[in-house]
Formats: structure tokens, C-alpha cells, sequence
């Protein structure tokens, strides 16, 4: 399970950094690729456009962490981990949203290569559904469990 939570983690590392290459890094690099967005084919794919600013990454955003929401921009990347940082109350809570993100962003980025590579298209519901079987496996583990499994619900 240490392994599953790192390669999240891993994940969220490389798209903080932009190191994740989207479809912007590759044309630069004079790579021909179709420079759309492959969720909502209508902006073109960039690390701030894939993580959050996209309506199907948002969406997923939202439903993992409902407090997002309330914000009146749609966050970044930076953004969301600080996000969480002041929502949540406790340790706990804070690894287990820091673990949402990352997992987010691991099968964010997973969907979009399927979308891409694979002709398999998975609907939102899906991704969060995967990044909540995922998250649930990771914080079963956990000393104080009981406490946070409802939210993976």
C-alpha cells in the first residue's frame, strides 16, 4: 500500500512540476499531436487546463472534496493543496484530501491516456469512482479509519 500511495504522490510531484507531458510540452518539442483538451475538446491541454481548470476535472475535484465548491475560481493545482491546507481541521483529514488530489491526478491523467491511446473513454463518474476504490484501499490501513472511510462513500 506505501508503494500505491507513492505513485500517487509521484504523479501529483511531475504535474506540480510540469513535468507530466501534456500535449503543449510535446508541440514544443515539435512532436505533432492533437494540441485539444481530450475531455472537453475545447481548450487546449495544459497541466493548468488538465488540473482543475477542465470542466470533467473539476467536476471530479468537486465531488472528491465537496468544499471546492465554494470557490469562485476554479483552483490550480498550487491552489487545491493549498485549499486543503486551510479546510481541513486535523492530520488525518489533510492526508486523506492531499491523497484524493494525488490519486485525482494520477487517474486524471490515466483517463486522458486511454481517452488518447487506447480508445477507451471513461466518464467521470468512473474516474471518481476508481479514485475512491483506490483511496479506500490506501486509508483502510489507517489508525483512524473509522473516522474517515464515510467520506470515500
Amino acid at each position: 500500500m506505501l508503494l500505491l500511495k507513492r505513485w500517487f504522490s509521484s504523479y501529483g510531484w511531475l504535474a506540480l512540476k510540469n513535468g507530466l507531458k501534456t500535449a503543449d510540452h510535446l508541440l514544443k518539442r515539435g512532436i505533432l499531436v492533437n494540441s485539444m483538451c481530450a475531455f472537453c475538446h475545447d481548450y487546449g491541454e495544459t497541466h493548468s487546463h488538465l488540473f482543475f481548470e477542465c470542466d470533467f476535472s473539476f467536476g471530479i475535484i468537486n465531488s472528491l472534496i465537496p468544499q471546492t465548491q465554494n470557490l469562485l475560481l476554479r483552483p490550480n493545482l498550487l491552489q487545491a493543496f493549498e485549499f486543503v491546507e486551510d479546510i481541513a481541521d486535523n492530520r488525518s483529514l489533510k492526508a486523506l484530501y492531499y491523497l484524493l488530489i494525488n490519486s485525482a491526478i494520477y487517474f486524471i491523467w490515466r483517463a486522458r491516456n486511454d481517452r488518447i491511446f487506447g480508445n477507451l473513454i471513461d466518464c467521470r463518474s468512473t474516474v471518481i469512482r476508481k479514485i475512491k476504490r483506490a483511496c479506500h484501499a490506501k486509508v483502510v490501513g489507517w489508525k483512524n479509519a473509522n473516522d474517515l472511510l464515510y467520506l470515500l462513500d
